[in-house]
């Protein structure tokens, strides 16, 4: 099982390659949403971390407390 990162931060994607997880940088809407659907469909990554920039490329939210 593994994790994998995708970020619109370069130097997010460094720090967590320092401790072995691996990721992409994106920048648009198509190139998150495509990235996502497949990395959905890896069964060796059971964990896809996503920085909060890159969410708002897509039409969701994130909760606020």
């Amino acid at each position: 099982m593994k994790f994998f990162l995708i970020s619109d931060n370069i130097d997010t994607l460094t720090g967590l390659r320092l401790v072995g997880i691996e990721g992409k940088v994106v920048h648009t809407r198509h190139d998150f949403l495509s990235l996502l659907e497949n990395k959905m469909r890896d069964p060796e990554i059971a964990i896809i971390l996503v920085t909060t920039k890159s969410v708002s490329y897509t039409h969701l939210t994130l909760p606020t407390t």
